[in-house]
């Protein structure tokens, strides 16, 4: 997608009559609390979702699919299944090529950094992700809980979820509490910050919901942390900007790999990934086999 002049994505009729569900569902949720205008135009969203999915079931404009005989530069398959281990996004800010700093080129399993890169600060949040990664971290405190008694963080985590209506639902179904249990700081739309954070500690800080490091948004992490994120982007001084001694480092990572990250202080291995993983249907969004 960075790279490309066009990207398209290709799906089937059940997964995006799916989608579009959960997101009428969502818009619902802002029409119940009086979010709407007086031009209808949450309602509106709603009225073309529904005429798309009744376009859909009725075969008159089904999900997009390339054309039997499309032809195509070149196809490149990727298997899947034979990707068993998390992939990290590295902004590789000590290459000797500069051209090579800051791309979206340089993608590496965990395994490659054996449990040993020391990661100073993990940010949850941002327009990609939503309420399945906030129930992955509760699910995987609770798996940390039972294998060692506690959590502690060797490194700030701060969680953001993208919207208040998300943290209605966690709050109703009970996973932040689990989160406020291990939170030292949970924001307070009664007692606002009067300045934006740059220090942190090691714990966890629930943020208020919205963009917060992803766009700066004022705040940041240390200069010259190394930084595991669910965000977008490797831009040279997004999240963190460099210290004198040391360049920032903003690497991309999964909900799952940045939690772990953050309560080890370092690159989780492969197998402390798959333990504090256990359970948890990290998929449970994909589309189905074909």
């Amino acid at each position: 997608e960075m790279k490309a002049k066009a990207s398209i994505c290709i799906s089937n009729d059940e997964t995006l009559i799916e989608s579009l569900e959960i997101a009428k569902a969502r818009i619902q949720i802002m029409i119940d609390k009086g979010m709407e205008i007086l031009s209808g135009m949450l309602q509106g969203l709603i009225d073309k979702a529904d005429k798309r999915i009744a376009q859909i079931k009725s075969g008159e404009q089904p999900a997009l699919r390339p054309d039997d005989n499309a032809k195509y530069y070149a196809e490149v398959v990727v298997d899947l299944d034979q990707i068993n281990e998390p992939m990290i996004a590295d902004p590789d800010v000590n290459n000797i090529d500069v051209a090579k700093r800051y791309t979206h080129d340089t993608i590496r399993p965990i395994s490659y950094y054996g449990g040993n890169k020391k990661v100073d600060f993990g940010f949850v949040g941002s327009c990609m992700v939503h309420k399945g990664d906030l129930n992955i971290v509760a699910q995987m405190f609770r798996n940390l809980e039972k294998a060692n008694g506690k959590i502690e963080f060797n490194a700030p985590l701060v969680v953001a979820p993208p919207t208040y209506n998300i943290v209605d639902e966690l709050k109703a179904e009970g996973d932040w509490e689990i989160l406020q249990k291990y939170a030292g700081f949970e924001f307070d739309d009664t007692a606002p910050k009067t300045e934006a954070r740059t220090t942190y500690e090691n714990t966890l800080y629930l943020e208020r919901p919205g963009c917060n490091l992803c766009m700066g948004n004022q705040e940041k992490a240390e200069k010259g942390d190394t930084v595991m994120a669910t965000s977008t982007r490797l831009f040279q001084g997004r999240v963190v900007a460099d210290s004198a001694e040391k360049k920032g480092e903003s690497l991309l990572a999964s909900t799952p790999v940045v939690v772990l990250s953050t309560i080890l202080g370092r690159t989780p291995s492969v197998d402390e990934y798959k333990s504090a993983v256990d359970g948890i249907n990290l998929t449970r969004f994909a589309p189905p086999r074909v």
